[in-house]
């Protein structure tokens, strides 16, 4: 039987993984501009870590989370998101003694779920995350770090920032009950999905892509109706910031996010090319969170990314090409075939050799792999320790003795 991957997950290769690679470097380069700290966790964690912070009633967590029984007796989860884990990381090694504790990362997540555009079951995630300050700046200075990622990879695509409060817990809490009464009040009209969420997370429903849930959610009540003067403030300052740093958003009352942790500010930025699943990235604030999982009660905000849908929307990349394609018309040539790629790889140059001893078969790749030279390594080479090396553009061909490859090639590039 013919082996295939597993449904949900994929493979990253070709121009993906030129992608992979584009995206990765240029979070690293804007992190470390930044003072970002990279961290890694284990793919696996305790399912406790997730089960509470997530929402016991969440999707995630009923439905999505790889969770197994080992050895021991203790049940683990594949993480399905990053954030918890980068808190634990943090409590586990004492991060949160110096603030504020400033963190990026990147790895696999996994969540079982129905495999969409962009959306695998194994995905690819970036996130930044910002624990001990509740400073407006903080969630500006992540929403100006998104923002500076997103034009650096898709610079020619217009993505809408989305914008919303939720206020604090309490001012929170009282939206949910609001809310609950609206829905119930409305069930008959709702999606048998919804209706399944207005006892336990009536927020889910503002989120709902049902063309009744939408209708019905536009008129429920406002989270504004609930919020206190501070929380107020702490939004216009965020609106103000933003608009100093000319970064356009909307103002989206039903953005409430997926998890059950956010408070306050909660972002997205958006797209309407990958159809329904048309968040690049979101994030939010999720003050109390570091203490529910055991550390000092200090607020959070952070954000993450899926690489898979960044790289949907990307350009394809050229793939460098190798300026140099080797040709051996011997076996016996073998030892100075080593001495020059051993050259070559001193000096930084790319090179490709086919295992090939074929001069007409080596010629034929090199044209096929755009190669700007072939170095021909035959019996001139044995003899006088001279390397016959053409330029392919022009046609032009000499003998060289190895020291004096670099300025040749240098010359004509």
């Amino acid at each position: 039987m013919k082996q295939r991957p597993v449904r949900g997950t994929h493979d990253i290769f070709g121009n993906e993984i030129l992608k992979f690679n584009k995206i990765t470097q240029c979070v690293r380069d804007i992190a470390d501009r930044s003072s970002f700290n990279e961290l890694k966790t284990p793919i696996f964690e305790f399912s406790s870590l997730f089960s509470k912070p997530l929402g016991e009633q969440s999707d995630v967590v009923l439905k999505e989370m790889y969770t197994f029984e080992d050895r021991n007796n203790e049940f683990l989860t594949l993480r399905p998101e990053y954030t918890t884990p980068m808190i634990r990381a943090a409590i586990s090694n004492n991060f949160l003694n110096d603030l504020p504790c400033k963190l990026y990362g990147f790895g696999p997540m996994f969540r079982r779920e129905r495999p969409q555009k962009g959306r695998y079951r194994q995905f690819n995630q970036i996130n930044f995350e910002i624990f001990g300050s509740n400073d407006p700046y903080s969630d500006v200075e992540l929403i100006y770090l998104a923002n500076c990622i997103l034009k650096k990879l898709l610079p020619d695509l217009n993505l809408k920032l989305n914008l919303n409060t939720l206020g604090k817990k309490e001012e929170l809490n009282k939206y949910k009950e609001k809310l609950n009464k609206y829905f119930n009040d409305n069930k008959e009209k709702l999606s048998d999905e919804s209706k399944e969420k207005i006892n336990n997370n009536p927020l889910r429903i503002l989120d709902s892509k049902n063309e009744n849930d939408e209708r019905i959610s536009r008129l429920a009540p406002l989270i504004t109706e609930f919020l206190s003067k501070e929380s107020k403030d702490h939004f216009v300052e965020i609106k103000n910031s933003l608009t100093q740093l000319e970064i356009p958003f909307v103002e989206n009352a039903n953005l409430v996010r997926g998890l059950d942790y956010y408070c306050h500010t909660v972002f997205e930025f958006k797209t309407d090319l990958l159809g329904s699943q048309d968040t690049v990235l979101g994030g939010g604030r999720y003050d109390g969170l570091i203490s529910i999982l055991g550390g000092a009660d200090l607020p959070g905000v952070g954000w993450a990314a899926g690489i898979e849908r960044l790289s949907l929307l990307m350009q394809d990349i050229k793939k460098e090409v190798n300026d140099i394609h080797i040709a051996i018309i011997d076996k016996q040539y073998k030892l100075n075939l080593i001495q020059l790629t051993n050259y070559l790889n001193i000096n930084k140059f790319t090179f490709y050799w086919n295992y090939k001893y074929n001069l007409k078969k080596s010629l034929s790749k090199a044209n096929e792999m755009n190669a700007k030279f072939i170095i021909i390594i035959g019996d001139e080479t044995f003899k006088k320790e001279l390397y016959s090396i053409k330029d392919l553009t022009t046609g032009e061909q000499i003998e060289l003795s190895l020291e004096n490859i670099k300025k040749f090639i240098n010359d004509k590039s």
